[in-house]
């Protein structure tokens, strides 16, 4: 799951207060010395800005200090963004050209940074750089920015300058994976929709996975519900390993996924968090490949599939009894492995549609009378079943006639409906 998050997407660190530098990052050339704004190529695809777009067609601002930024509109910045920009006195937000002509897909020239640290240049209209303005070299940047450095030289701790960027392939933070560092995004700037997850533009999450994610509600009808720790990582992100079902190898993913929420009352809480569940990487009934290690960086599992333990003589499987619902205390433990919560569910259970034979009880109607007759082929590893007065009588190996009506006082046993 690469999700295309917003990083403090322009950001920056105030050097004397050693705060983050990030910035908006992607493919894409700089603007040109000599202020050509067809110096950028034209990317393929929207950025969180939209569409690329000529600057000198919005009204210009940041004059008074070094130019090189218009006024874009507030419905065309995501909020994820806005705070990273001064408001515009007529309104909308002062955006640094470079992000207007590419509509953010778009790479900060490299350049060498304070004590020959490498660094890339960002724009001085950016709040955050004009506060630092005067300590950051200017290297071979544009007369309208300054070099940041990747690495704070007050504590050497990475300012993330040189890591975020945005690409068509990847979106934000599509850079190293898993993601290191300072926090990409700070999700509690964005709207929240379930616990541990908040409201993302829908235009900053890949195609691919938005039908994976839960549309969020008015007022924020456009954007999806993504997990936290994707939006930190800007995507990049490694989801933990944990014990899911009967101990298989599995990965802690938000309750807030629709796949986990569906089968919520399935998956272990394991060593996650409490707004995540331990998912399996592989399906214990049938050994397919659940995706659930295969998100965005994820390496893989490093067990091989083992299914659920077999019971009831090889004819059944040990399944957790939350699967069981309302069932399962009619469901027996047999051989399953103690401290694992499962009972023992006969196969033919698990066969979709499956129907028991109908059959007539022998040695029940003999000793209470005809009313007990009528009976169904149900397996003799079931509790209920397991009864020295139930017989085979004509239905298959492995299975008792069931009567369907309990003696002596004939209420319904459940084996008939």
């Amino acid at each position: 799951m690469r999700i295309a998050v917003s990083a403090p997407a322009l950001l920056l660190l105030v050097l004397a207060a050693g705060c983050q530098v990030g910035d908006i990052n992607a493919t894409g050339g700089g603007l040109g010395d000599d202020g050509d704004d067809e110096d950028y190529p034209i990317p393929a695809c929207d950025g969180p800005l939209g569409s690329a777009r000529d600057p000198d067609s919005l009204p210009a601002c940041c004059e008074g200090f070094v130019g090189g930024a218009h006024c874009v509109p507030t419905a065309d910045v995501p909020g994820v963004l806005q705070d990273r920009f001064d408001i515009c006195a007529g309104g909308g937000y002062c955006v640094p050209d470079p992000l207007i002509a590419t509509g953010g897909v778009y790479t900060p020239p490299s350049c060498t940074s304070l004590q020959g640290a490498e660094g890339v240049c960002l724009s001085g209209c950016i709040p955050e750089v004009g506060e630092v303005w005067g300590i950051l070299p200017q290297d071979g940047c544009d007369d309208d920015e300054r070099c940041v450095p990747c690495v704070n030289p007050l504590d050497g701790k990475n300012t993330g300058a040189c890591e975020l960027k945005y690409t068509c392939e990847g979106g934000f933070g599509s850079g190293q994976c898993p993601h290191t560092g300072p926090d990409l995004v700070d999700p509690t700037t964005l709207p929240a929709c379930q616990p541990g997850a908040h409201c993302l533009p829908v235009m900053l999450v890949p195609d691919d996975m938005r039908d994976r994610l839960a549309a969020c509600a008015a007022p924020n009808a456009g954007s999806k519900c993504v997990p936290d720790p994707f939006i930190r990582a800007g995507g990049n992100y490694v989801p933990p390993t944990c014990d899911s079902v009967a101990g298989a190898e599995g990965r802690c993913l938000s309750k807030a996924l629709p796949e986990v929420q569906s089968q919520a009352a399935l998956l272990p809480q394991s060593t996650c968090p409490t707004d995540e569940l331990c998912v399996p990487c592989f399906n214990p009934l049938d050994q397919t490949d659940t995706g659930a290690c295969h998100l965005s960086c994820d390496p893989g599992p490093t067990e091989t599939p083992t299914g659920l333990p077999a019971c009831c003589d090889g004819r059944g499987t040990c399944v957790p009894r939350a699967a069981a619902g309302a069932d399962a205390e009619r469901l027996g433990v047999d051989v399953c492995p103690e401290g694992g919560d499962l009972v023992c569910a006969p196969n033919v259970f698990l066969q979709p549609g499956f129907q028991p034979a109908t059959c007539e009880t022998g040695l029940i109607q003999n000793l209470f009378g005809a009313q007990y007759a009528e009976g169904r082929c149900l397996p003799d590893c079931l509790p209920d079943v397991d009864n020295f007065l139930i017989g085979q009588d004509s239905c298959a190996e492995g299975m008792k006639c069931a009567p369907c009506l309990t003696p002596p006082f004939g209420q319904p046993s459940g084996a008939c409906p």
